[in-house]
């Protein structure tokens, strides 16, 4: 390790001089959190040597594209380097004459192996059996809002048990630390419950929210005002930048939108497990990562067309569940050209059925500038040049808001009494479109209620949390699933719409 000098912010410096256990730090965007996660690891490192970690993420997918990347920025800040310091997922660091661990794992494929014989176990909460055996020393979980808490008490918690004489003076023995910006979604909640009992019981929880305030001298110096262009709505910066929760939209558009029931996660981690963790780049992460895709049928995929932003959704029908597997987005200067040659086609390059459905809004069926195409023309030209089989489903007229709310909360109240299909959402790879429904509201206007779209006409960068890729979840649902809703709503006696 290499002495390094590094000045940290009020936050940062109050969070290391807590004596709690359980750390809970709320910060925004600017706040530092790579540079205290950085500092934590190491200071754990250092007090128990040869002692395991458990360091957590909602899914493997996330733990190497994000949560992996932050972890070695944060450590190289105090001096500690990849491949000198520690190794990632192979046995060198043996080779190199690191300590080994008091319980070595059998394989290292997921561990942070550090020269003292510390190492972080990388544990998944999509894997039923990932951190079942483990005892570890400490817990790290960073981007916490995403953590399903009953998982992380199952697979994680109960394994922070672990004690060594040497270590009962350490400060960090048996802690846990847990940092994430301001929950976006209703998943996170259980985060920033961790407040309420810090009051309760201050002795066990800290909790610490800050902002990009407390840094300004590491940032530039309009930071926040460069930042409040950037974002489409009042709501997302507030929450990203000034840690303000969003408020529980309990009568928006997709009013019956059930974290608990429609959000899953269902990586093939077998596939992740086999990657070189020193070699993990974008094009690591693909199709062959889900494990809820069915190779062997096409994909729906629908796109909603904009100045700003290109969004697209991808979906399945498989029995009688329509999933939702995917989300995609372009952001101005990019193109639509760009929506399938960087982002669709990339991701789904090899996909053996090779046909995709393809589902748009009337606006499709307008050319592009100094072009003969229609957008939706356009598209279907680079599907096809990349080898893909396209139907066009078009959907005609965009039909009434409130024909799509009603269609939509029917398939959402899944109580089993309807012929509709069940709507499940893969959160981990849509997380932009389950803001994007969770915050969409439903407005009276003169045509009568329809979806509030107001937060579409603020110019900036962060689109995909506006109402767009909404929309394009709801053109296919709308196009297969309309007939059977009115048919079913004339003859059955379902549940009256006035109960929504």
């Amino acid at each position: 390790m290499i002495r390094k000098t590094v000045v940290l912010n009020p936050a940062q410096y109050f969070a290391s001089q807590s004596t709690q256990k359980r750390k809970f730090l709320e910060l925004g965007r600017g706040t530092g959190k790579t540079t205290y996660l950085g500092y934590h690891d190491v200071q754990l490192v250092k007090q128990m040597p040869k002692a395991s970690f458990a360091m957590v993420g909602s899914t493997y997918s996330q733990i190497l594209s994000r949560l992996l990347p932050s972890v070695k920025e944060g450590l190289e800040m105090f001096g500690v380097y990849e491949g000198v310091d520690y190794v990632v997922g192979s046995m060198a660091g043996k080779k190199m004459g690191f300590e080994l661990p008091f319980q070595s794992p059998d394989v290292f494929n997921n561990v942070i192996h550090f020269s003292n014989g510390s190492i972080f176990q990388l544990v998944s909460l999509d894997h039923k059996d990932s951190g079942r055996g483990l005892n570890s020393y400490a817990i790290v979980g960073d981007e916490a809002a995403l953590l399903d808490e009953e998982r992380l008490n199952i697979n994680v918690r109960n394994t922070n048990r672990s004690q060594k004489a040497i270590f009962k003076k350490s400060p960090l023995l048996n802690s846990e630390l847990f940092l994430s910006s301001t929950p976006l979604t209703k998943k996170g909640k259980w985060f920033i419950d961790a407040e309420e009992k810090s009051l309760r019981r201050p002795d066990e929880f800290y909790y610490l929210k800050a902002t990009a305030k407390c840094n300004l001298s590491n940032l530039r110096p309009d930071y926040f005002e460069y930042m409040k262009e950037s974002y489409t709505s009042d709501t997302i910066y507030n929450a990203e930048m000034l840690n303000i929760r969003p408020k529980e939209i309990t009568d928006g558009y997709y009013a019956q939108l059930n974290p608990d029931i429609h959000y899953y996660t269902d990586h093939d981690n077998s596939y992740l497990e086999s990657l070189d963790l020193s070699q993990v780049d974008a094009k690591s992460f693909n199709w062959r990562q889900d494990r809820d895709v069915n190779p062997n049928i096409p994909l729906i995929i629908s796109v909603d067309w904009g100045a700003n932003i290109n969004s697209m959704v991808v979906s399945q029908m498989q029995g009688d569940t329509y999933k939702v597997l995917k989300s995609f987005y372009v952001k101005s200067p990019k193109i639509l050209d760009h929506l399938f040659t960087e982002e669709f086609m990339p991701y789904y390059q090899g996909f053996p059925a090779n046909l995709v459905k393809f589902y748009f809004d009337r606006t499709g069926n307008s050319r592009t500038a100094n072009s003969k195409l229609t957008f939706a023309q356009q598209a279907e030209q680079l599907l096809r040049s990349g080898g893909w089989k396209v139907h066009m489903m078009t959907v005609g007229a965009n039909p009434d808001y409130m024909m799509k709310f009603r269609l939509i909360n029917s398939m959402l109240k899944d109580d089993g009494r309807r012929r509709l299909p069940k709507i499940r959402i893969n959160q981990s790879n849509c997380a932009d479109l389950i803001v994007s429904l969770e915050h969409a509201e439903i407005k009276d206007s003169s045509r009568g209620l329809e979806k509030d779209k107001s937060s579409e006409r603020r110019k900036g960068v962060e689109q995909q949390h506006a109402t767009h890729l909404s929309d394009a979840f709801d053109y296919p649902i709308y196009a297969l699933f309309n007939e059977i809703f009115v048919n079913q709503h004339r003859t059955s006696e379902d549940i009256p719409l006035s109960s929504f």
